[in-house]
This record gives structure tokens, C-alpha cells and sequence, in this order.
């Protein structure tokens, strides 16, 4: 795909080499000098491009070279050629070692990161993604992704509300203002992952359905979690624990190591 790109460019180049040498036959300078300053744009623009392009592969094959097992499905060429029109003009340093990971995620499991998220990827500012970063380490999984929202610590954190707000105006978290787990089940103890634990949470004496109020990540979001390192805040996470015990009676906590991950399983200790 790329070098098929590079021909039709190629192309585009010796015709305009072309009309110059008839614009220099003609004498006509003005024209001849516009031409030149096309060309030299467009070597330069796609001389650019070629660099960017180099960058992202190489972070990707830094990432890849990590890796003890890598799918030997192909990636999708719609996939591809969308993948490089958008990082061909990825400059900034820090995305583009964020476009490896994804490219190097991608190849080593097809189909991890869709197109749409891809579309939406590209409008992300480097900013931006520190945020995300920054807000992924206070995330609780089950099934999801999930912020719990039912006290004031993720200010403490130094979360503050208006940078939940910004993640929710790129759509990395869902802008539905009452989201909440909810629980009916007093005999079923569900559990949560959190850095290399999982937590176990047994609402013994329910009477009537638990709601647990939520910022939940979108689909997007969920699949940024495979491009961020998480740096788990534990003491965070127990001071969760105990502020759903101190408002549910009979409530209990338990946690257990993680000892192995695959796919959607864990075994603990």
C-alpha cells in the first residue's frame, strides 16, 4: 500500500517536471516558479510524512520485540491503509509512540482496535492522552471499565471534576449523568480487578437492590486500556472498599493476588 502510494506521488512529480520544462521552452517564469514551489512543498510535505511513518513502525517494533507470542492472523488491509493515512501525519513525538502501540497491539491481535477508534484516535491531543493516562490508574473493571463516583476521593486523587469532564467531551467516558452498577443478589459475591488483585464484595444482608453510582468508559475508552500503563493506587481502592461497606449493613470485603491473566479469566491465589 505505501508503495503503491509513493508511485502515484512519484507520478505526480514527473508531471509536474514536465510542464516546467515546457513552461521554461514557453519563457513563462511566473508559471515555471509556481511549479517549483508546488514540488518543493510536496517533496517536503511527503518527505515529512515518510519520517513520521518510520517513527511509529519503529516504536511498534520496539513494542513487538517485547512480545513472546504474536498472532499469525494478518491485519485487515482496510485496517492498514487507514491505520497509515492518519499516522503519516502524526509529528508529535509522544503520539507517535502512542500510534506504535496501537500498530504493535494490532499485529499482535488483530482486530483490537477498531476503525472507529481509530477515526477518533486522531483528534486526541498528546494532552489529552496524559489525561486518559492519568485517570486509567483510578479504573475498576468488571465487565467494564468504571470511575466510582459515590464519594469525594477521586478529588483527593487529584481527579478533579472538570477532567472527567474533558474525557467525556472526546467520548472516552459516557455522558450519561446517573450510571450505576446495580446488584439484587444477596447471596452472589461479585467481584472487581484492580492492578494485580481482585476484589470480592458480599452484600450480606441485602433486602432491596444496591446502586452503586459509576462514570463508565465508553467503547473507546475500554480499548485505550490496552495502550497505558497503570499505576494502581491501593490505598484509593480500599478507601472505595470501605465506603460502600459504611453504606450497605452486612457488607464484606475480601481480595485475593492475581496470579494469571488470559483474555477475560483470571486465577488468584
Amino acid at each position: 500500500v505505501r508503495m503503491a502510494s509513493a508511485e502515484a506521488k512519484a507520478e505526480h512529480i514527473k508531471t509536474i517536471e514536465k510542464v516546467k520544462r515546457e513552461a521554461l521552452l514557453n519563457h513563462n517564469e511566473d508559471l515555471y516558479n509556481h511549479l517549483s514551489a508546488v514540488e518543493k512543498r510536496l517533496i517536503t510535505k511527503e518527505s515529512k510524512r515518510q519520517q513520521n511513518i518510520e517513527q511509529v513502525v519503529n516504536s511498534a517494533a520496539n513494542v513487538l520485540s517485547l512480545e513472546t507470542e504474536v498472532s499469525s492472523e494478518n491485519v485487515d488491509p482496510d485496517w492498514i491503509t487507514r491505520f497509515f493515512d492518519i499516522a503519516q501525519d502524526i509529528s508529535n513525538e509522544q503520539m507517535q509512540e502512542l500510534w506504535g502501540r496501537v500498530l504493535a497491539g494490532e499485529v499482535k491481535q488483530p482486530g483490537a482496535f477498531s476503525l472507529r477508534t481509530l477515526e477518533a484516535l486522531r483528534n486526541i491531543t498528546g494532552e489529552e492522552a496524559q489525561l486518559f493516562e492519568e485517570v486509567a490508574s483510578y479504573a475498576i473493571y468488571q465487565g467494564s471499565y468504571f470511575l466510582y463516583n459515590g464519594f469525594s476521593g477521586l478529588e483527593k486523587t487529584g481527579i478533579e471534576y472538570w477532567k472527567i469532564m474533558r474525557l467525556i467531551e472526546i467520548g472516552i467516558i459516557q455522558s450519561v449523568s446517573d450510571a450505576a452498577l446495580i446488584y439484587r443478589e444477596k447471596t452472589q459475591r461479585y467481584a472487581f480487578l484492580y492492578g494485580d488483585y481482585v476484589y470480592f464484595i458480599n452484600f450480606g444482608s441485602l433486602k432491596e437492590e444496591i446502586s452503586i453510582p459509576i462514570y463508565s468508559f465508553s467503547v473507546l475508552g475500554g480499548e485505550l486500556f490496552k495502550l497505558v500503563s497503570i499505576k494502581p493506587d491501593y490505598n484509593f481502592v480500599k478507601s472505595i472498599m470501605k465506603d460502600i461497606v459504611s453504606r450497605n449493613k452486612g457488607t464484606t470485603v475480601s481480595f485475593a493476588k492475581i496470579t494469571k491473566k488470559e483474555g477475560s479469566r483470571v486465577e488468584c491465589d
